[in-house]
């Protein structure tokens, strides 16, 4: 399963909740002590919002802890909302469209788990995606799915 951290308050550093803190994100991907998985190496994402209505973004396939990028963005950017997440596949290929949270106009959306029997209906999921969405999806993921079908058309 994946792990994630989601913040809304007054504006901190995003290191404060992913990499500085002795249970921060990154330590639990690394080696969580409660787990499905011990391990969430399948990636990372990093969404954040500051002065423009548009989220910044930052995702990649690398293992959160061994990302030198992440760790400097963490220690130099300061945000009042922010999502962070690590990855652990459920089946989905390791790419960074896959890696969450997803953004599309001024929405980010991560989650934990996976959709059941989504392999039973996957085609009729991709359908229910609005037409002026669909282009939006890049990966292949449930998660992303859901996203954009809930988000409708913006």
């Amino acid at each position: 399963m994946c792990r994630w951290v989601a913040y809304i308050g007054e504006p901190i550093f995003i290191a404060d909740l992913v990499s500085a803190p002795e249970h921060s994100l990154i330590a639990q991907a690394r080696q969580a002590e409660e787990y499905k998985t011990t391990i969430n190496a399948d990636g990372f994402g990093l969404a954040w919002y500051n002065y423009h209505p548009q989220q910044g973004l930052y995702r990649d396939v690398y293992p959160a802890w061994s990302d030198m990028n992440l760790r400097a963005l963490a220690e130099q950017v300061s945000s009042r909302l922010f999502m962070a997440h690590v990855r652990a596949s459920t089946g989905t290929a390791i790419s960074r469209n896959n890696c969450h949270p997803f953004a599309h106009s001024c929405w980010s959306f991560m989650h934990n788990g996976q959709i059941g029997g989504l392999d039973a209906f996957r085609k009729r999921a991709d359908m229910a995606i609005p037409d002026a969405l669909y282009t939006a999806r890049k990966g292949a993921t449930d998660s992303e799915a859901l996203f954009l079908i809930v988000s409708g058309p913006t």
